[in-house]
């Protein structure tokens, strides 16, 4: 249920905070008071398109927040909150929009910014506005259908299991299309994968071959300068017929320090550090010796590891920039190429397999049909009892259901209501026969019998009562006050009878202040809901058999509900 509702800046409305009840809300008052635009400014808390021209005069944004409350036990509401991390603590849930006039806006719940088609998704659990735009609706085939597919917990059932079958039956036919590709098409395919593959298997490529060879051609290219180095360095360490090299040398080194030692211990430590040097010297004369011994550079060896390369570096253009994604690109073409060559098989099976799953699709339609019709039935005497209380006793309205020849999303050739005000005449479809006023009363004895069971969003009517009066505005008001003892109920009303049946009401007026038109809203007592009756009846009748009238006509409603 909506417990308050802070609005900023919103058109007429400079600034208003409510605060509301569970029951039936009334908000009356004199055509062009505001009670359009409070319904606008509400349904921004269900993500409905914000305009630029919403925004006061004299204003840069305007402001709506709306706190609700709602019963931690809708798991299908815990999973939305969840998947879009809103927390919801004590089950309050705070939408809050604003829009500024330069076309920009933001959208919160919760403190959270999120995208206006979260806040349009969580208004589905929040409010269900009924207005004038429901005669629309209720003359949508589509619509007929959801409503008789929730009509029954079987129905429901049978139609989640249809749409399921339906869905992989789509996706089976979908892949088979995709598998008729024009032959020509496939073969010149095929021929393209065939000289891909061969190409690359043809190059026996190694994975980081290509950095190997980089390496190799780097020595192979210097191997002039590299060879006068080690040359150097080993003339150096071995010395040659006229001079002693560093390895002999500090080898003498040693010898004489170890003479000294003789008379002073100091050079016995010196001589281990020269015979240290003497090691890592032998060490490094050798290791240069193995890699001189390695050496076996020559052009015609360069030239075949160029060419190597090249060829390599070729490949890496058409098939990547490495070794490993060229050979990981040949793993792809050869996947490819027998999926093509296969496809044939593959295409024969999945005709099979759609097959198999139409002969599922249209066993479940047909018991989805049987279904569908046992709902139909009751559909039709729980809503033509309601419409015969709502002061249309001669009406009939039942559905007109064709089995499905053809496969189609919803399971059947057709599902449509048809409706018959008068005795004698036949059944129509609804578009065609029912007045503005019929449709109002079908629309609140749908409301009425979808609601039986209580729901935690509030609904909101926007002049439902429209072209109704006298025994039959009774009617209304008893069915919108059955819908009140179950959850939340706002009502937009001209008609004296619904606005009797209010637990709170709202009075709506245009006043000016400082020389701007402003919509003020007021909570009526029990005395000014009396005299606000007295109004509605005839204009401005506060006169004492006004002010009776009125108090009978709401202790009537009420006994009556």
């Amino acid at each position: 249920m909506l417990q308050s509702l802070h609005i900023e800046n919103f058109a007429l409305i400079e600034e208003l905070y409510l605060t509301f009840t569970d029951g039936v809300t009334v908000f009356t008052g004199e055509t062009g008071a505001g009670k359009s635009i409070l319904l606008d400014a509400i349904g921004m808390l269900a993500g409905k398109r914000a305009s630029a021209s919403f925004v006061r005069t004299g204003a840069e944004a305007f402001l709506v927040e709306g706190a609700f409350f709602l019963p931690v036990h809708d798991e299908k509401l815990k999973a939305f909150l969840e998947a879009h991390h809103i927390e919801a603590e004590d089950g309050e849930i705070v939408v809050s929009r604003r829009f500024w006039r330069n076309g920009r806006g933001t959208s919160l719940v919760n403190g959270a910014v999120v995208p206006q088609a979260v806040v349009r998704r969580l208004g589905l659990f929040l409010l269900d506005i009924h207005g004038q735009y429901d005669s629309r609706l209720i003359f949508d085939k589509a619509y007929h259908v959801r409503l008789l597919d929730n009509f029954t917990a079987r129905s429901r059932a049978c139609r989640l299991r249809y749409t399921a079958l339906y869905n992989e039956w789509k996706t089976l036919r979908e892949e088979a299309a995709a598998l008729e590709k024009d032959e020509g098409d496939k073969a010149r395919l095929l021929d393209v994968l065939d000289f891909q593959i061969k190409e690359i298997e043809e190059a026996k490529l190694k994975d980081g071959e290509d950095e190997a060879l980089e390496e190799h051609i780097r020595r192979a290219s210097h191997a002039e300068h590299i060879t006068d180095g080690l040359k150097t360095a080993l003339f150096i360490l071995e010395g040659g017929e006229r001079r002693a090299g560093m390895v002999d040398g500090i080898g003498e080194i040693r010898r004489s320090l170890l003479k000294n030692a003789a008379y002073d211990d100091t050079f016995s430590a010196l001589a281990e550090k020269a015979e240290t040097l003497s090691y890592e010297l032998e060490e490094l004369r050798d290791e240069l010796l193995t890699y001189a011994d390695g050496m076996d550079f020559d052009a015609a060896a360069l030239d075949r590891m160029q060419s190597r390369l090249a060829a390599i570096e070729k490949l890496k253009r058409k098939y990547g920039f490495t070794v490993a994604d060229i050979l990981r690109f040949l793993a792809e073409a050869r996947a490819e190429r027998d999926k093509l060559s296969d496809s044939g098989k593959t295409a024969a099976a999945l005709k099979k397999q759609i097959a198999r799953k139409e002969t599922e699709l249209r066993d479940s339609a047909a018991e989805l049909f049987r279904a569908r019709c046992e709902g139909a039935a009751r559909f039709r005497e729980e809503t033509e009892a309601a419409l015969h209380r709502l002061g249309l006793e001669k009406s009939r309205i039942s559905f007109r259901i064709e089995p499905m020849t053809d496969i189609t999303p919803v399971g059947a050739a057709s599902a449509e209501l048809y409706f018959s005000a008068n005795r004698g005449e036949a059944e129509r479809p609804l578009a065609e026969v029912a007045s503005g006023g019929e449709v109002s009363r079908i629309a609140l004895a749908l409301k009425t019998i979808f609601r039986e069971g209580g729901t935690d969003r509030t609904v909101i009517f926007d002049e439902i009562d429209v072209g109704v009066s006298g025994q039959t505005g009774l009617q209304v008001a008893a069915h919108i006050g059955k819908l009140g003892r179950t959850g939340q109920v706002f009502c937009i009303t001209h008609l004296p009878q619904t606005a009797a049946i209010a637990d709170s009401h709202f009075s709506l007026r245009k006043e000016e202040r400082d020389g701007r038109t402003v919509t003020a809203v007021r909570e009526l007592d029990k005395t000014a809901h009396v005299a606000e009756i007295a109004r509605m009846f005839s204009g401005n009748d506060t006169t004492e058999a006004g002010l009776r009238a009125a108090a009978e006509l709401i202790k009537k409603v009420k006994s009556d509900n």
